[in-house]
C-alpha cells in the first residue's frame, strides 16, 4: 500500500493509514514521520511495557502511553489499536486490535498520534479548532463537546477558511506573537451538521466517520503560519438570546487553558512542566476570551461577526 504524503502540524507525514486531509506535502525529501499498518494484535487490558507517561480511564481503561529503555514509545488505545513509535519518533506502526474498526484507528492516527508526536518534540499544542479571518486567525479551545468545531464551522460559513480542527500547533512567530500551523481540513461535528450546512452559500461536501460524526470539507486555509489574533473558550447556552464575550485576565486564562489539553492524563513531569510554561507564554502573547453563546439549532448569524470583532478581525466576516 502506498503512503500518502501530507503536511500536517508542521510535520511532513507519509501515511498508509488514511488521514482524510487535503494538505499535500511538497515533493521530495524524507518525511518527518512514516506511518504504516502493522500486524493485528489481540485484545488486552494490560498496559504496555515501559515507563508510563500518560494514562486515562473512566469506568474502564481508555489509553496508556509508555516509553521503553531504548527511547521508543507505545500508545495503547485499549480495544482499538497500539501505536508503536520508534526512538526519535520518525517511524510508527499501527497495530489494530483484532475485530476493531480500522477507521477508528485512522481517526486516532490523525488526531491523538500526531498530537503526541508534536508534543514530545516540545512544540505548543492546543485542543483547538482555528479559522483564518482575513490575514489573522482565531482559535476555539475546550474539551470535546464544548462547541469548538461548531464555532469554527460558523466562521467558515461566514467566509473564513479552516486552519485546523481539534488539534492546533503554535509556533513563535519571531515578532512576539504566535503563528498557527496548518492542520485538519475537515470539521468533525457531533450533531446539528445539517443545520450548520444551511449556513453556507454553497453546501460543503460531507462524509460519515467511523465514530459516527459528520465530517465537513470546507474551504481550507492555505497560508502556514498565520498570526493568532485571539483565543475563545465557547460556553454554549440554549437559554441565551445574545452572545457575550469577555476578555479574561492572565491568571484565569492560564488556569482555563490548562484545563483543556489535547491529550489528557499526563504524569511525565517534563511534559507537564513544559505545558505549564507554554500555556503561560500563550496567555501573555494572545488575548483570551470567554464567550457565552446562544446555542442552536437554529444558530444566530450574529455569532461569527461578534467573535471576529472581539479579536480585532471583525471587518473580514459577515
Amino acid at each position: 500500500m502506498s503512503a500518502e504524503r501530507q503536511l500536517l502540524y508542521g510535520l511532513r507525514v507519509a501515511s498508509e493509514v488514511p488521514l482524510h486531509q487535503e494538505r499535500s506535502a511538497p515533493a521530495g525529501g524524507e518525511p518527518d514521520v512514516d506511518i504504516r499498518w502493522g500486524d493485528p494484535v489481540p485484545l488486552t487490558l494490560t498496559p504496555p511495557a515501559g515507563r508510563v507517561l500518560a494514562h486515562v480511564e473512566t469506568d474502564q481503561p481508555y489509553y496508556t502511553f509508555t516509553q521503553d529503555d531504548a527511547g521508543g514509545w507505545t500508545l495503547r488505545f485499549y480495544r482499538t489499536c497500539d501505536f508503536v513509535v520508534a526512538p526519535g519518533g520518525r517511524s510508527v506502526r499501527v497495530h489494530v486490535v483484532e475485530g476493531a474498526d480500522p477507521g477508528v484507528a485512522g481517526i486516532l492516527t490523525a488526531g491523538a498520534l500526531l498530537s503526541f508526536l508534536v508534543t514530545v518534540r516540545g512544540e505548543m499544542v492546543l485542543h483547538a479548532s482555528a479559522v483564518q479571518v482575513g490575514s489573522g486567525a482565531v482559535a476555539f479551545v475546550g474539551r470535546s463537546g464544548m462547541g469548538k468545531s461548531t464555532m469554527a464551522t460558523l466562521l467558515c460559513a461566514a467566509g473564513g477558511a479552516l486552519i485546523t480542527d481539534d488539534v492546533l500547533r503554535l509556533d513563535d512567530d519571531g515578532d512576539g506573537g504566535l503563528a498557527c500551523r496548518l492542520g485538519a481540513t475537515e470539521l468533525r461535528l457531533r450533531k446539528s451538521a445539517a443545520e450548520l450546512v444551511e449556513q453556507f452559500a454553497v453546501a460543503p461536501s460531507s462524509r460519515l466517520t467511523s465514530d459516527a460524526r459528520d465530517a465537513l470539507s470546507v474551504a481550507p486555509a492555505r497560508v502556514d503560519g498565520l498570526p493568532l489574533a485571539g483565543i475563545v473558550f465557547p460556553l454554549p447556552d440554549r437559554e441565551r438570546t445574545s452572545i457575550e464575550l469577555t476578555r479574561m485576565g492572565a491568571m484565569d486564562a492560564l488556569i482555563t487553558l490548562l484545563r483543556f489539553p489535547r491529550l489528557l492524563g499526563w504524569s511525565d513531569s517534563e511534559i507537564l512542566d513544559r505545558q505549564f510554561q507554554q500555556a503561560g507564554e500563550i496567555v501573555e502573547r494572545v488575548p483570551v476570551f470567554v464567550a457565552h453563546v446562544p446555542w442552536g439549532p437554529p444558530f444566530s448569524p450574529a455569532i461569527a461577526p461578534a467573535i471576529a470583532d472581539a479579536v480585532g478581525l471583525g471587518a473580514r466576516v459577515g
